[in-house]
């Protein structure tokens, strides 16, 4: 009998997050599965996740089912999706929309989600980039809203830079410049042209391997880290916009035009200048890294020689490497490394986000 009321009282003080994962590629199947392993080994919080989407189907459910799924599922319609989110919530339920798309469309729905009293989790760096007065709006309506915006993985994938940042701001420190390594991508490329491999070789390693965009210009734009050094910006308070970042990018000028498809092959003639390059850093003890740095100066991303003993100089395979110098971490900056890409890492860091919001619940 006693056991029989024991798990009543286990079932009735279960408590239930609703979980809806928009993107159920790469990253987003793979917090799918983490979601389910978690599930078996947790007993007094449970994450539900109701139900998922790609570009075009949606799937609700109760039971669980795999992404491949959706291809039974019905078409897509955003309206009724955050109605029946907002209808969850209605019931008194706790709802997280987590974002895994890297969609405009998506990240220009944020708004609509915070404001009907859902938590949005996302790796995307979209919304935050947008423009100032969305990110700001975005902040504000998490706030009157008492719901949750977290978006640490759109910056070191699982690494915990922006929590850091947020941390040393809130116990009265002074954020004096943010420098280093936020690309594993670039880390890659650099590593494998040290290494003596051709760059556009080392590009289409890149891609194989998941580590770069099926466009690589996407990468070698620079993009990727001014978006993401805005970002830290912003956690910081700064106001900035996209045209304040001075970005270098890799990309010669003839080819920003061409069609994907011949990119990478007209990509190659460049790679002796690249390898000159990089042997006349090796002569000086030097390497080359892409980096990020913020200041009160603004934003500036491009290529840096650094010393090759020095810890960017020794990064290696997909890591990150970020030093905060603050008031407190003045002749010590705080430093931040680990892998910053790949999609478990990613995945890790969406579900760290998630369960912050199931224990506060």
């Amino acid at each position: 009998m006693s056991s029989k009321i024991s798990e009543r009282t286990d079932k009735q003080n279960l408590k239930e997050v609703q979980l809806f994962i928009a993107g159920v590629g790469a990253v987003g199947g793979t917090l799918m599965r983490q979601l389910s392993r978690l599930s078996r080994h947790r007993h007094d919080k449970h994450l539900n996740v109701i139900g998922f989407c790609n570009s075009t189907k949606v799937r609700w459910r109760r039971e669980e089912v795999s992404p491949e799924e959706l291809y039974g599922g019905k078409a897509k319609q955003w309206d009724e999706i955050i109605e029946n989110l907002v209808d969850l919530r209605k019931q008194g339920k706790t709802v997280i929309f987590v974002d895994a798309t890297g969609s405009r469309e998506v990240a220009e729905l944020y708004l609509k989600l915070l404001d009907r009293g859902i938590h949005v989790v996302t790796p995307s760096k979209l919304a935050n980039t947008i423009d100032q007065s969305y990110y700001n709006s975005l902040k504000q309506a998490s706030s009157r809203n008492g719901v949750r915006y977290y978006y640490e993985t759109t910056v070191g994938a699982g690494l915990p830079i922006l929590q850091s940042i947020e941390n040393l701001i809130e116990t009265g420190d002074r954020i004096i410049e943010i420098s280093g390594v936020v690309s594993g991508t670039m880390t890659y490329l650099f590593d494998e042209l040290e290494k003596g491999t051709a760059f556009s070789k080392a590009v289409v390693d890149a891609r194989s391997l998941g580590y770069a965009e099926p466009d690589p210009r996407d990468d070698l734009s620079g993009e990727d880290v001014a978006r993401k050094f805005m970002i830290i910006a912003r956690t910081c308070g700064r106001e900035i916009e996209r045209e304040d970042v001075v970005v270098e990018s890799l990309i010669p000028n003839c080819l920003k035009e061409v069609e994907p498809g011949s990119f990478l092959s007209l990509f190659a003639d460049y790679d002796p200048e690249w390898n000159d390059r990089i042997r006349q850093e090796k002569r000086r003890g030097r390497t080359l890294r892409y980096t990020g740095r913020f200041s009160d100066d603004g934003i500036r991303v491009g290529i840096e020689p650094v010393a090759m003993e020095s810890a960017i100089g020794r990064l290696t395979g997909t890591n990150n490497l970020i030093q905060i110098q603050t008031e407190r971490y003045f002749d010590q900056p705080l430093v931040i490394q680990g892998p910053g890409a790949g999609k478990e890492v990613t995945a890790a860091g969406l579900l760290a986000d998630i369960q912050k919001i199931l224990n506060e619940q």
